[in-house]
């Protein structure tokens, strides 16, 4: 049977030297991180509840406490990995062959491939960072050492003086981040305006993409104007 080698590195387990109670281990916290994700997602920090997290893990509450004493330390844990899932999405900003255009283009492409398999991360981020601000600072700050929205927007910067975009820079990235991201973190407000089920919903975000990548390709160009 395999085992995730990430889990072993993260248990301080050598994979030569893995025993049945390792395995149980390893089993227990992969259940729990699951159960945990599963509520976080649907109720936030705020409105989690460990005895919640440990039922849905089908184990019980002094089990939970063993791997995690508390609330905060376990959210985190799942903050930075969805985190990282999210952060994929933005790995095409530092990508020096593509010009600002062609990397705007990339990131509306990764952000809803990535985005349609987890629609829920970002109404979930979007909410985090309104509630826990500092605490989702801290995360960020420990988890990548520069900010590829920064790259974007020193890159908008440079075509707007070069006359191959027109429009305020700061305006331009405002308007492809959240382009993007309420497509996903007002996925409610779409269905219920629009009376669309999930899969309909899902549907549209799809063709939401081509839409936007043509948008993109003229909205902001001097030509346009």
């Amino acid at each position: 049977m395999m085992y995730n080698t990430c889990l072993l590195f993260r248990s301080g387990i050598k994979s030569d030297t893995i025993t049945l109670k390792d395995i149980k281990l390893i089993d227990t916290e992969a259940q729990i991180k699951a159960a945990a994700k599963t509520v976080f997602l649907k109720r936030g920090l705020a409105g989690a509840r460990m005895q919640e997290i440990a039922q849905v893990a089908g184990i019980g509450r002094t089990t939970l406490n063993y791997y995690y004493r508390s609330k905060d330390k376990l959210f985190q844990v799942i903050w930075k990995e969805a985190f990282r899932s999210i952060a994929v999405r933005t790995e095409v900003l530092r990508n020096n062959n593509y010009s600002t255009l062609e990397k705007m283009d990339a990131f509306v492409d990764g952000y809803f491939d990535h985005a349609l398999v987890e629609p829920e991360l970002d109404l979930f981020m979007l909410n985090e960072f309104n509630n826990n601000p500092d605490m989702m600072k801290d995360i960020l700050m420990t988890e990548t050492n520069d900010n590829p929205f920064h790259i974007l927007l020193h890159g908008i910067e440079k075509a707007v003086k070069n006359g191959e975009m027109k429009g305020a820079p700061e305006q331009i990235l405002i308007t492809v981040i959240s382009m993007c991201l309420f497509s996903f973190a007002g996925g409610a407000v779409i269905q219920n305006l629009l009376s669309l089920n999930n899969e309909q919903y899902m549907e549209l975000m799809k063709e939401r993409k081509v839409h936007l990548k043509t948008f993109l390709k003229t909205a902001f160009t001097a030509d346009f104007f």
